[in-house]
């Protein structure tokens, strides 16, 4: 984490990212909250120490379209740039007595090369190439990033004839990560939904993994999970939005030391007591979760529950039957998404549950639409309350301060 913090004295990064930077660097040694930029920067830090090369690009994902990454700074002064993990170590020399792994002058094993490069908006050739690159390094960390998640429908072609469906028709696997910045904060059609619906309805025979991760400690230990299986899957990945600088989606240090990727999170409310009065579970996957977290704080539900499906597909019905187990039996269950009825997981879950279950997941939510937002914060505002007031209850109004 040290590197996160750290430049050549010669190099002057922009004023207002000092902080920012400085913060990273110290937040493991003060066991402060940590974000989701700095967690992907851990899971990027510790697999090029363990050897494995990773390669990025995107649409400004050097910077971050959220000004959130800062992989790559620039110079004030001189425009030169400066890539602060590729100087946790001494970097290897692949095919020389300085190679990845080899022993540097101080003592220590070389790291590998951190490859981030920002891409043109053609997502069609760079999601085509990266899943070429994917095939011919398979123990690299290849990873693609939309701008928006809304804008993989440019590259569907390569979605629907290769990453989804080659290792069936051909036997050739990859493990192609795909970020998709997904969540619905009021803004327009085109910058809201990454179509978890779309990659959802292409999931067959364990061809996909699909997954929208809520906490940064998830995100890490889903990364590094991408390069140390035996096999290779093609990742899909809702990532967020708003929840980059949210407080409550934030880890702590022991959350990426130890642990590892959970497919399904318990309600951590009920992680300790007595669950007998539950009378709902609400399912959920992604934002909306914190959404509901806030509501139930507001209004002091103690009944209802809150669980996470973090792995929409392979679903994993062992850790569900687990979850499920620990509840009353006449415990109602409810899919809540903050996305339309006809799209997000609710089509994919409802199936899976009637398969799993032989019942019918009920729905809350917005109603069907035939656009993926409405583009007005108005009516985004009141979609929301009217299914979080649904799911959990409504908000007690403020009360009149007496005069």
């Amino acid at each position: 984490s040290h590197a996160m913090g750290r430049w050549p004295e010669d190099f002057t990064p922009h004023r207002k990212l000092v902080k920012t930077l400085k913060h990273r660097g110290s937040v493991v040694d003060e066991d402060l909250p940590i974000d989701w930029a700095t967690g992907e920067c851990l899971a990027v830090g510790s697999l090029l120490l363990e050897g494995a090369i990773v390669r990025f690009s995107g649409q400004d994902v050097r910077r971050g379209t959220f000004s959130h990454r800062h992989a790559v700074l620039r110079d004030v002064n001189t425009n030169a740039t400066y890539c602060s993990l590729n100087h946790i170590r001494e970097l290897g020399r692949p095919g020389t007595d300085q190679d990845v792994g080899t022993i540097d002058d101080q003592g220590r094993p070389r790291q590998a090369k951190y490859c981030i490069y920002d891409s043109p908006l053609s997502e069609y050739a760079v999601l085509g190439f990266e899943y070429g690159f994917s095939l011919a390094s398979p123990n690299m960390l290849v990873i693609w990033e939309a701008q928006f998640g809304d804008f993989a429908n440019g590259a569907q072609v390569m979605i629907d004839q290769f990453i989804a469906s080659a290792e069936a028709k051909w036997h050739r696997w990859s493990g192609l990560t795909m970020l998709l910045p997904h969540g619905y904060e009021g803004q327009g059609p085109e910058h809201s939904s990454a179509r978890v619906e779309r990659f959802l309805k292409l999931c067959g025979q364990r061809n996909i993994q699909v997954c929208n991760p809520t906490t940064p400690a998830q995100y890490f230990h889903m990364l590094r999970r991408q390069v140390k299986t035996p096999y290779r899957k093609p990742l899909v990945v809702m990532t967020p939005k708003s929840l980059l600088r949210l407080p409550a989606a934030s880890s702590r240090a022991a959350e990426f030391s130890s642990g590892s990727f959970q497919c399904i999170i318990d309600d951590p409310k009920f992680a300790e007591g007595s669950r007998d009065d539950v009378k709902r579970v609400l399912l959920c996957s992604g934002k909306v979760y914190y959404d509901l977290e806030k509501r139930r704080e507001e209004t002091g539900r103690k009944d209802t529950a809150i669980v996470r499906v973090e792995q929409l597909y392979p679903f994993h019905a062992e850790r569900y039957a687990e979850i499920r187990a620990a509840y009353p039996k006449d415990a109602e269950y409810i899919w809540v998404q903050e996305e339309p009825k006809n799209m997000g997981p609710y089509g994919h879950m409802v199936l899976t549950h009637l398969d799993l279950y032989g019942t019918h997941l009920p729905y809350i939510g917005r109603p069907i639409s035939s656009t993926p937002a409405t583009g007005s914060p108005s009516l985004h505002t009141r979609q929301l309350e009217a299914f979080l007031t649904e799911a959990i209850g409504a908000k007690e109004p403020a009360k009149a301060e007496v005069a």
